[in-house]
């Protein structure tokens, strides 16, 4: 059985949120209500997972996260309402260590985060699974990636014109989509679509976090948007991200408001398989760390129209949930370690001559 320790200010937070954990099976252990407190309950009960609100006294979530991931590395998983009202908040708690996070439906009201009940015991199990091993990494230093495409190659002859990448990600993925983005070449022209399991609240604030850690322009999808040599896009939270056309080496993506695949939206799948439909340059697929199964339809579907599949391996992987569907149902071109995967692209690329 899971154990986990729960630490938020709120007094109606922490019953609600037992109950919720409770009724899933899930065996809370303690209750914290300050900072302070949840770092020295977290340290001595040693849980599985503890959830930790934002914004409390004492210690804020983020001082938590960073000492308990000091002294007692811990799965941790953030709730709490800051998370949508300042993004930069959550992004910043990921960095200190935490592998995800959930925001409170309505803030401390106990009766709308009921409506998350299975959502929530589902993101808890996995988080508590989730492998946090050098999780206080950088994450975000330079490969040798950059290095190995300058190296006596000329720019015309070591990538194929229009060049396509479909990157997908979920739980703990956030921190490596930013590093293997901010590896990639810029002189290798790519188009980057990038679908990242993640609410409306939070995908605006994170494509500005890539478009500044990245080479490349990377935006938040508008709605249509067209994408060209050294541009991509973020999938919108709350709208699927489809390929509708390529033309003069330029992609045209348009939202897609149909239902959820996989209970996700925007869904993996429905990126990388209108790209495999669309797309008549050279394309890759790169299913990294997640819950799920998300992905791997589509990895095939790239695969099956001529273009080269990377996945993430198990080592390196917060939750190789996502990977390891993909890797099992999918004849992947290459299996690899986060630190490695931008390489593994530059590398892909470089095996079609044009």
């Amino acid at each position: 059985m899971v154990r986990a320790v729960i630490a938020d200010d709120s007094a109606v937070m922490r019953e609600t949120l037992g109950k919720i954990l409770e009724d899933g099976g899930i065996d809370v252990i303690g209750r914290a209500k300050n900072g302070t407190e949840a770092v020295e309950l977290i340290t001595d009960v040693e849980p599985d997972i503890a959830t930790v609100d934002i914004q409390m006294p004492g210690l804020t979530g983020h001082e938590v996260i960073e000492q308990v991931m000091d002294e007692r590395p811990t799965p941790m998983l953030v709730i709490s309402s800051q998370t949508t009202k300042n993004a930069e908040a959550t992004f910043e708690a990921l960095e200190a260590g935490a592998v995800d996070f959930i925001a409170k439906p309505s803030g401390d009201n106990s009766v709308p985060i009921w409506s998350k009940q299975d959502e929530i015991v589902e993101q808890v199990r996995a988080v508590a699974k989730a492998d946090i091993s050098g999780s206080t990494d950088s994450g975000n230093e330079r490969s040798t990636a950059d290095e190995l495409a300058t190296v006596d190659v000329d720019a015309t002859e070591a990538f194929p014109r229009e060049p396509t990448l479909v990157i997908g990600a979920s739980t703990g993925g956030p921190r490596v989509v930013e590093r293997v983005l901010s590896e990639l070449p810029e002189r290798a022209g790519l188009r980057i679509l990038i679908v990242q399991h993640m609410a409306d609240h939070y995908t605006e604030r994170f494509a500005e976090r890539l478009d500044k850690r990245t080479d490349y322009d990377i935006r938040e999808a508008a709605g249509r948007d067209t994408i060209g040599a050294g541009e991509g896009v973020l999938a919108k939270g709350g709208y699927h991200l489809a390929v509708s056309s390529f033309s003069n080496g330029k992609l045209t993506v348009t939202h897609d408001d149909g239902p959820k695949r996989h209970n996700v939206k925007p869904a993996i799948d429905v990126t990388m398989e209108t790209a495999a439909e669309t797309v008549t340059g050279n394309l890759a697929g790169v299913i990294m760390t997640g819950m799920g199964a998300d992905g791997a339809d589509g990895l095939a579907e790239i695969k099956a129209a001529g273009g080269k599949a990377i996945v993430q391996d198990e080592k390196t992987s917060r939750v190789y949930g996502m990977p390891k569907v993909a890797a099992e149902q999918v004849d992947v071109d290459m299996v690899l370690p986060e630190d490695r995967i931008a390489e593994g692209v530059v590398n892909a690329f470089r095996g079609w001559s044009s």
